[in-house]
């Protein structure tokens, strides 16, 4: 592409700009029922892309999944307001998850506090219930866990990076056909 065509683009859209969640549309029209062919097209094709990968690639995939996960997470992410509460963070995350995958906290029937702190940082657990992913893999009819469901660790973790500034990591408890237990972990 021509230098000035590149030059007129960026002169059109701006960096700068931060979006709060209630400032982004939750509708989208046409309604999204009329994409849902082309949806399941398209994770069959994730699917079977990372499917490759991980054949290709052997354990090295889960690597790769995960830190394409976590740069999307971050760019997506830079746009929302910051937060230093993991709370507060973990309800931005929820919107800018809203109609991917849908969370929420859990913990031990024995505890009293969703977040605990210790030693070694913060975390609080969360369950996945509706997820694109777990739904591809089972499109697929692919196990849970690996290189994919990597992506989706990547992606949280770099989101919840980005919104709050603190290194994270998150950890597969559980995978399960309707919900997957997860443990996020902050420093």
């Amino acid at each position: 592409m021509p230098a000035s065509y590149i030059d007129e683009a960026k002169k059109q859209f701006r960096t700068d700009l931060v979006f709060k969640t209630e400032d982004v549309p939750l509708r989208c029209d046409p309604p999204a029922a009329e994409f849902e062919v082309t949806l399941h097209g398209l994770m069959q094709m994730n699917g079977y892309i990372i499917k490759s990968l991980e054949e290709i690639a052997g354990r090295g995939a889960n690597a790769v999944t995960y830190r394409a996960g976590k740069k999307f997470g971050h760019e997506v992410a830079k746009y929302f307001e910051k937060k230093e509460d993991v709370e507060e963070a973990l309800r931005e995350l929820s919107y800018i998850l809203h109609g991917q995958y849908s969370f929420e906290p859990w913990k031990p029937g024995d505890k009293d506090d969703y977040i605990v702190k210790d030693e070694s940082g913060t975390f609080i657990y969360l369950v996945f219930h509706d997820c694109i992913v777990r739904q591809t893999l089972r499109r697929i009819g692919e196990e849970q866990g690996g290189p994919f469901c990597q992506t989706l660790c990547g992606y949280v973790v770099g989101a919840v990076e980005e919104i709050t500034g603190k290194r994270g990591k998150l950890e597969i408890i559980h995978t399960g056909p309707n919900a997957c237990l997860k443990k996020l972990i902050l420093k």
